[in-house]
């Protein structure tokens, strides 16, 4: 039987988890802005990288304490549900808006980074010298980002709050320990449901902690779609699961060391991933392209529009999985 404690510890370190990784977004924007960062600049880093905080938080946490199952599932999970449900959900709202910025560079960025991550832990470890190339590679990552926006690239919606630098670099922190106190309660619970359930780590880590650690992901998902901002859903997720193998793995993989889990299981499960990343590559290529300005004076900005129908397709891939998932654990 499930201690309630334990349920108790998922709940509120999830709530902690989403609400400061929230906040943190808020406040680290504010003080970027304050320092002088471009909203662009902003966006493709802070914004981006910090709907992605709790899985760095969750993996990092797991993989120091041993839990290598709920490291890596969470990773792994993560990126499944940012493409089959919360990117699907998206695009069931209002149709996807991809710009070609996204579809030349970022995309491509991340089919060779999730092909390379599924090469690199097929034999189910994440060792030392894995971490330590996954984190050169965001390094590298992120300096390439910074040195190759250009201001004619469209502003992001980047909140800016009306506090002083001050208040945002002390709040900044204070949600920073919010997201490990979070991260630490979110994994003790996680992991005392999976020895009460008899279930592998690996399973809680691609399910319950995946769905929560990717709340941020499916609020800012939402929100650009209400509000308009379609392009933003596809550059959130792409760019959320780029920073998910590259920094998540990259550090979980150097405070862990040398974690394992059942490699018959994940290799399953990596190549979803895998297929996922490569299925939602062909609905965004075999969407409809046209030049997106609104005057004829303006400078021409590709786009890759796609139907709720592509989107839909995504959805049903992703619940064929989790019903694989679930009937492989009964």
């Amino acid at each position: 039987m499930i201690s309630t404690q334990f349920i108790l510890a998922v709940a509120v370190g999830f709530t902690v988890l989403c609400w400061s990784a929230n906040r943190l977004v808020e406040v680290a924007s504010t003080l970027a802005f304050r320092l002088g960062m471009s909203l662009l600049t902003i966006g493709v880093t802070v914004v981006a990288f910090g709907t992605s905080a709790p899985e760095l938080m969750v993996s990092s946490v797991a993989a120091f304490n041993g839990s290598g199952g709920i490291a890596i599932g969470n990773v792994v999970g993560s990126n499944i549900v940012n493409i089959g449900l919360i990117l699907a959900i998206g695009g069931l709202i209002a149709p996807l808006v991809v710009k070609a910025r996204i579809v030349y560079r970022e995309l491509s960025i991340l089919l060779i980074t999730t092909i390379g991550s599924a090469l690199m832990l097929m034999d189910g470890t994440l060792s030392l010298w894995d971490g330590i190339i996954f984190s050169v590679a965001f390094f590298a990552y992120s300096f390439y980002l910074l040195n190759s926006s250009t201001g004619q690239e469209a502003e992001q919606d980047i909140p800016v709050l009306p506090i002083s630098t001050l208040r945002a670099f002390v709040e900044s922190l204070v949600m920073l320990v919010m997201l490990v106190l979070g991260s630490q309660l979110l994994v003790w619970g996680a992991k005392g449901i999976a020895l009460a359930m008899g279930v592998n780590e690996l399973i809680i880590g691609l399910t319950l902690v995946a769905f929560g650690t990717s709340l941020p992901e499916l609020a800012t998902v939402v929100v650009s779609a209400r509000k308009g901002l379609h392009d933003m859903a596809a550059a959130a997720v792409i760019g959320s699961n780029i920073f998910n193998i590259l920094a998540v793995l990259g550090l979980s993989g150097i405070v862990g060391q040398n974690i394992t889990v059942d490699a018959t299981a994940l290799r399953i499960d990596m190549l979803t991933m895998v297929g996922m990343t490569i299925l939602m590559a062909i609905v965004v290529y075999s969407g409809k392209t046209s030049d997106n300005r609104e005057k004829p004076d303006q400078t021409p900005d590709r786009v890759w529009k796609v139907s709720r129908v592509k989107c839909l397709l995504l959805l049903l891939a992703f619940v064929v999985y989790e019903i694989w998932l679930v009937m492989s654990t009964s």
